[in-house]
Parts: C-alpha cells; sequence; structure tokens
C-alpha cells in the first residue's frame, strides 16, 4: 500500500473524488509551509520553494490504483512526485517544476 497526499480535484466533493472512492480515507493533513499552489484552467498544481501551507487529504492506495493516479496526473511528464512527511506517515505529493508555474494565478494553499 501506498500514501497519498491530495489538494486538489482529487480531494472529496471535486469532481475526480470518485477516483478515491475505493481508497482508504487516513484522514485531512495540512503540510509546512514551503509550497506554492497555482491554479492551471480548472485544477491546482503545486511547487517547491515556497511559502504556503497546502491542505489536502491523506489516502491509502493500492499499487494498481496508484497507476492509475499517474495516469490520471500526466506523471512523470507533467506531474513529478515527492513523499512528504505526514503524521499517517510518508505520503506520495504530485507537484510540477518551478517554470510550469510563470504567469499562473497563485493560491493560497487551499483548492476549494
Amino acid at each position: 500500500m501506498n500514501r497519498v497526499f491530495v489538494y486538489g480535484t482529487l480531494k472529496k466533493g471535486h469532481r475526480n473524488s470518485h477516483f478515491m472512492h475505493s481508497a482508504e480515507f487516513l484522514g485531512s493533513f495540512t503540510t509546512d509551509r514551503i509550497y506554492s499552489m497555482y491554479e492551471f484552467e480548472d485544477y491546482p498544481a503545486v511547487c517547491l520553494h515556497g511559502r504556503h501551507a497546502i491542505e489536502g487529504e491523506v489516502y491509502h492506495v493500492t499499487d494498481r490504483q496508484f497507476r492509475m493516479l499517474d495516469d490520471l496526473e500526466w506523471y512523470p511528464h507533467f506531474y513529478q512526485r515527492i513523499e512528504i512527511p505526514t503524521h499517517f506517515g510518508e505520503a506520495w505529493m504530485y507537484i510540477v517544476k518551478a517554470k510550469l508555474c510563470h504567469g499562473k494565478k497563485q493560491l493560497p494553499g487551499i483548492w476549494l
């Protein structure tokens, strides 16, 4: 099993949350204040080296679900993955390279 931290359209109540229905929800989590979140059309993306905490949810996913999430997130061609510490243990988080965020609207770390 893999832990994944989601912060955008995969969160409960958002358009891609159905991908997480069979995953085990562990709880909500807020990262340290070291990221920046940007708006990409109708979804968010997070970059390293910012000043915001990112609010999201942590799930246990199977290897099959993890591969499906990689496909959904265009990994490794658009999103990259990093492991972050959470109070549920290490979790994977999808981020983009900072150069992709130039010119995008910055968000406060919460995708509503």
